[in-house]
């Protein structure tokens, strides 16, 4: 199989160049973002913890009454597929799954019958000197998480105050931009979750409806205790940020990014911090440890990080 440099997708039971993918008009993920979404990358031109983000793809469409019809060993064979003679680089997947069509106006289709969408490109991710020099962040004006009819943990396609936030934060000066939680405080950036150092310790926000479990953040919270690292799952809010030692991103495609100015000004020295380089260190050698097994879990690895994922 040759495919086009710029990617290829699976769509109506056959794999396709990116170009020529389509789907319905009347599907309901085009007409009302009804629709989950889960995103894994690559290494080694191998799937990296598959199995976690399936997880996270299920439970996403539990929330949102979507069925998911097709089975784990499904899935990853589609998976395989796409990435059969994958041009050198890494590739990064988006497994789509839609509402599919009909229902009256808003209403439910009777039966439902889902949609999978599964997209297959060059992994961009974040250049290294950024993750060496680390970039900016930015607290937005308004930028609340949702309105809370999708939960937070719910990974759907309904994602326009994200774009309009990541928006709002690069006209700032950011890389990333931050969103709030219902409480106030900060919950997560537009496609990252949100770390903090402080005296050497982790503090991120917590699962309680406010963020997207990452399988990023899970993994470098399982690294953090494995090394003795204390880590607190609490609210971040704008004097937290102000006074952290450290701030890091974390995400599938990010990787884990330090941030080294908050809204134009120093993050601690300015300068990426020792607890972001040892945890940027530990997460690159987990990554040579469990790339393997493509649809492994975290779990089968770090049975602490059940709590985080």
């Amino acid at each position: 199989m040759t495919a086009p440099v710029s990617g290829r997708a699976w769509v109506g039971g056959a794999v396709v160049p990116i170009e020529q993918a389509c789907v319905p008009v009347l599907d309901r993920g085009f007409l009302y973002a009804d629709s989950v979404y889960d995103t894994v990358r690559t290494y080694g031109q191998r799937p990296f913890l598959l199995g976690d983000h399936l997880d996270r793809l299920r439970r996403s469409a539990e929330q949102l009454w979507i069925p998911v019809p097709w089975s784990d060993r499904e899935l990853v064979e589609i998976v395989d597929l796409l990435l059969e003679d994958w041009p050198a680089g890494e590739a990064s997947l988006r497994l789509m799954v839609t509402r599919g069509e009909g229902g009256s106006g808003l209403a439910f289709p009777e039966p439902t019958r889902p949609r999978l969408v599964v997209l297959c490109r060059p992994a961009t991710g974040v250049p290294v000197e950024l993750k060496e020099q680390g970039v900016a962040l930015a607290r937005p004006d308004g930028a609340d998480r949702r309105d809370g009819r999708v939960p937070a943990d719910v990974k759907s396609g309904s994602y326009l105050t994200n774009v309009l936030t990541l928006r709002q934060a690069r006209a700032q000066g950011g890389f990333e931009g931050l969103l709030r939680a219902a409480d106030g405080t900060w919950a997560e950036g537009t496609t990252s979750n949100l770390f903090a150092v402080r005296d050497g310790g982790l503090h991120t926000p917590g699962m309680q409806g406010s963020i997207l479990p990452g399988v990023t953040r899970a993994l470098v919270l399982a690294l953090a205790a494995a090394a003795g690292l204390a880590v607190r799952e609490e609210p971040l809010d704008d004097a937290a940020l102000d006074s952290a030692d450290e701030l890091f991103l974390t995400a599938s495609i990010k990787e884990v990014v330090p941030v080294v100015r908050l809204d134009g000004q120093p993050v601690g020295e300015g300068t990426v911090g020792p607890v972001t380089r040892r945890l940027q260190s530990l997460f690159g050698d987990a990554v040579t440890q469990l790339q393997g097994d493509g649809a492994m879990r975290l779990r089968e690895r770090y049975p602490q990080a059940v709590s985080w994922a």
